[in-house]
């Protein structure tokens, strides 16, 4: 669950479109799989290239996948002494934590591109019977780090913005680690949809008694 402001309410709706693509291709990349170990087990054959379209695939799943994991404080953070820590140092951690993200993102995308660009200066092509344009992935893997760049710095200036402004509260409130209750809150809440009948989920323009 995102914790509500302006930049999170702002790129949400992209990172979460981007990841619903990648979930989906996740779901293709599962199918060729399926198909390859079927046809080698009663056919003694393979499928050409599930192998090099599947690395393709688990990399810009995982280049999309940053944004979305960062929007719902999702990437792992050590927090043994956060607790304890008095405000004004938890204020610098978390600074620290998101300008440490905010830096290897942009080096992520800065040596993506570097990649990107030397695929096209060279028309480098996989080595494999596919012969696949790297550039064609290797954009696709670029657009997904980009954006994880974007966002981080987006949200490191918006919490540098709040300190300035003496919104200490605020800062630790939206880019803090999640709480305890907050884990538990998700937990409940996943339990919920989990638990609920399909029958209880009403058809669009159903009334109510």
């Amino acid at each position: 669950m995102a914790r509500s402001n302006v930049i999170v309410n702002a790129c949400l709706p992209a990172a979460r479109v981007a990841a619903c693509i990648a979930g989906y291709a996740l779901v293709v990349l599962s199918v060729l799989i399926t198909y390859d170990v079927i046809v080698r087990k009663l056919f003694d054959a393979s499928s050409i290239g599930t192998d090099e379209i599947g690395g393709y695939i688990v990399a810009i799943m995982a280049a999309f996948g940053f944004t979305y994991a960062l929007l719902q404080h999702a990437h792992t953070r050590i927090d043994i002494f956060y607790q304890w820590l008095p405000k004004r140092l938890r204020l610098l951690a978390n600074l620290l934590a998101m300008a440490a993200m905010a830096s290897y993102a942009c080096f992520l995308a800065w040596r993506a591109w570097a990649t990107l660009a030397e695929s096209i200066e060279y028309k480098s092509t996989s080595n494999t019977s596919l012969h696949t344009p790297q550039w064609i992935p290797q954009s696709v893997w670029l657009l997904g780090l980009l954006l994880f760049a974007i966002v981080s710095v987006a949200l490191l200036i918006h919490a540098v913005w709040l300190m300035v402004r003496g919104n200490a509260s605020q800062a630790l409130q939206f880019y803090g680690p999640k709480t305890l209750d907050e884990e538990i809150e998700e937990e409940r809440l996943d339990i919920e949809d989990f638990d609920q009948p399909p029958s209880s989920v009403q058809a669009p323009g159903a009334r109510h008694d």
